[in-house]
C-alpha cells in the first residue's frame, strides 16, 4: 500500500496532521481545564437561583422540606444534579437521593461576598462518588449584618465534578472535532498536491530512464521544481548526452578499428596470396610483395600498441616517471628530430624558448605529447607555411573560486595550416575521431594520437586545449606544473 513514494508521502503527511491535531486537542484540553471548571460553577449557579425561588415559594405555601424535595426530585434528574435543603449550619433538611437527611455537611457558608443581597456559595463536598462541586444559595434575604432576619434555607445543588467537565468538554470538543476533521480533509489535498509535485518529476525521470534503456538518448527533462529534483534532471540530461556520446564514440571504434585492420589485412591477403599462387614470378616481385606484407604488418602493430598504450594510461597501469624533466632540452630534441621532415615539407619550423622550465614527468612520455603534435602541426600546414614551438612561464589560478595560483609551463604548438571546423573542436581528443580524412598523415591516421596525448597530460596533472580559426592555423596549449625556473 505505501510502496510507492506519493503514497508515503501523502501517508507520512497525514500522520503529522493527526498528531499535531491530537496534541493541539490535548493542549487545548489542559488551558480549558480552568475555565471548563468555573463553567461548571457559573451553570449550578445559574440552574440554583430559580431553584431557591422556587423552594421559598413552596416554603410560602407552608410546605415541609420533605414535601419540596419531593417537587424538585423530577428537575434534579432531568438536570443530572443532586438537591439539598440544608441550614446555615450545614444541617441537611432534605435531599433528593434521601440519603444525608439530618447529616451535617461543611458548606462554607461565611465570608461569601454579596451581590443584590443574594449569596452564592461555591465549593466542592465529598460524596459517594467522589467530590462533588456545590453551589448554595439562600432562600430568604439576609440582613445587612450577616445575619438572617428569620431561619433561612439554603438550595444546594451538587454536580459531580467529571460529569460536568464531561458535559462542556463534549460540547466544545464536537465543535473542535468538526473543525479538525475539516481540517484534515483540506490537508490531505493539500499533501495530495505536494506528493504529486514531488512525484511527478520522478515519474518522468523513470520514463526517461526507461527510453533511455531501449536505445533512446534524446530524452530531454525540462523541470523547473522543486531544486533537487530540478538538479537531478539536469545530471539526468547531462549524463543522457554523456552516454550517447559514449555510444556514438563505441560505434565510432568499432567502425573504424575495423576499418584500420581490414586494409592493411586485405593487403597483407593479397599479397601472400599472390606469392602463393605465384602469381609474383621474379625475385622483384616477391620482395615487393614481401615489403607490403612487412609494411602492413607494422602498421597492423602500431596501431594494436596504440590500443593497449591508451588503455593502459585509461586504466592508471601505465606507469609514469616521476623525474625532473628539462623542458628546453626536451624541446630542442623533439624540434631536432622533425627538422628534417620540415625541410622536405618546405616549411618553416620555429623554436621560442627564453629559459628551460623544469617539471616532473616522464620525459619519454611527454617526448611522445610533442613529437605527435608537431607531427600533426607538419602533416597539416601546406608548403611555405610555418609551425611554432614555444613554452613560457604562467601563473594560473587553481581552486574552485581562483583564490590560489600557481606557476605552469605553458606550452604551445600553433601551425599556419587550413585550420579544425568549430564543430569538430569538441570532439577532437576522442578516441578514433578523424573530422577530416585528409588531415591525417597520409591517410593513415588512426586518430588515436590526440587522445593518448590528453590521458598523458592530465596523468601529468596538466591539461591540453586546442583552438582553431579555419583557413589561418590550429594552436594546441599544454600547461604542466613546473617545479622550478632557470635562464638558459
Amino acid at each position: 500500500m505505501f510502496s510507492s513514494l506519493r503514497s508515503r508521502l501523502i501517508g507520512s503527511y497525514v500522520l503529522i496532521i493527526v498528531i499535531c491535531l491530537s496534541v493541539a486537542g490535548l493542549v487545548l484540553v489542559l488551558l480549558l481545564a480552568p475555565q471548563v471548571l468555573r463553567l461548571s460553577y457559573l451553570r449550578l449557579a445559574d440552574r440554583s437561583v430559580p431553584t431557591a425561588l422556587h423552594v421559598r415559594s413552596l416554603r410560602a405555601r407552608g410546605l415541609s422540606p420533605e414535601q419540596i424535595i419531593s417537587a424538585l426530585e423530577e428537575q434534579a434528574a432531568s438536570q443530572g444534579t443532586r438537591i439539598l435543603i440544608a441550614t446555615r449550619q450545614g444541617e441537611v433538611l432534605a435531599d433528593t437521593e434521601g440519603r444525608w437527611v439530618g447529616r451535617r455537611v461543611n458548606l462554607r457558608l461565611e465570608g461569601a461576598a454579596s451581590e443584590r443581597r443574594r449569596v452564592f456559595f461555591e465549593g466542592r463536598l465529598p460524596t459517594e462518588e467522589g467530590l462533588s462541586l456545590y453551589v448554595a444559595v439562600p432562600t430568604g434575604p439576609l440582613s445587612p449584618g450577616g445575619e438572617p432576619e428569620e431561619p433561612v434555607w439554603y438550595v444546594v445543588l451538587l454536580s459531580p465534578p467529571r460529569q460536568a467537565i464531561v458535559s462542556i468538554l463534549g460540547e466544545i470538543t464536537a465543535g473542535f472535532v468538526l473543525a479538525g476533521f475539516a481540517a484534515l480533509l483540506v490537508s490531505i489535498g493539500v499533501a495530495f498536491l505536494i506528493a504529486r509535485s514531488v512525484a511527478k518529476p520522478l515519474q518522468r525521470i523513470e520514463a526517461a530512464t526507461e527510453a533511455m534503456a531501449q536505445g533512446n538518448y534524446d530524452e530531454e527533462l525540462n523541470i523547473t521544481s522543486p531544486d533537487e529534483v530540478r538538479r537531478l534532471a539536469d545530471r539526468f540530461n547531462l549524463m543522457a548526452q554523456e552516454v550517447k556520446a559514449s555510444r556514438q564514440a563505441q560505434r565510432d571504434f568499432v567502425a573504424n578499428v575495423s576499418h584500420d585492420l581490414k586494409t592493411p589485412l586485405t593487403s597483407i591477403q593479397g599479397f601472400s596470396q599472390a606469392i602463393l599462387d605465384g602469381a609474383a614470378e621474379d625475385e622483384q616481385a616477391r620482395n615487393r610483395a614481401a615489403q607490403v606484407i612487412n609494411e602492413e604488418a607494422g602498421h597492423m602493430a602500431w596501431l594494436v600498441d596504440d590500443l593497449l598504450d591508451l588503455a593502459r594510461i585509461e586504466a592508471g597501469q601505465a606507469v609514469m616517471a616521476r623525474d625532473p624533466v628539462d623542458l628546453g632540452e626536451l624541446l630542442r630534441g623533439c624540434m631536432g628530430k622533425m627538422a628534417l621532415r620540415a625541410q622536405r615539407g618546405e616549411l618553416t619550423l620555429d623554436l621560442q624558448l627564453d629559459y628551460n622550465p623544469m617539471v616532473n614527468g616522464d620525459r619519454d612520455r611527454l617526448a611522445q605529447v610533442f613529437t605527435n603534435l608537431l607531427d600533426n602541426a607538419l602533416s597539416h600546414t601546406p608548403p611555405q607555411g610555418r609551425v611554432v614551438l614555444a613554452a613560457r612561464s604562467v601563473a594560473e589560478e587553481v581552486g574552485k573560486r581562483g583564490q590560489e595560483a600557481r606557476t605552469v609551463a605553458e606550452i604551445t604548438v600553433s601551425d599556419t595550416g587550413a585550420g579544425i571546423p568549430p564543430e569538430e573542436l569538441p570532439r577532437i581528443f576522442e578516441r578514433f575521431y578523424r573530422g577530416d580524412k585528409s588531415r591525417t598523415k597520409g591517410g593513415r591516421g588512426a586518430g588515436l594520437g590526440l587522445a593518448i596525448a590528453k590521458e598523458i597530460v592530465q596523468a601529468h596533472g596538466g591539461h591540453i586545449e586546442v583552438e582553431s580559426v579555419v583557413g589561418l592555423g590550429t594552436k594546441f596549449t599544454i600547461k604542466l606544473p613546473q617545479i622550478q625556473e632557470g635562464r638558459s
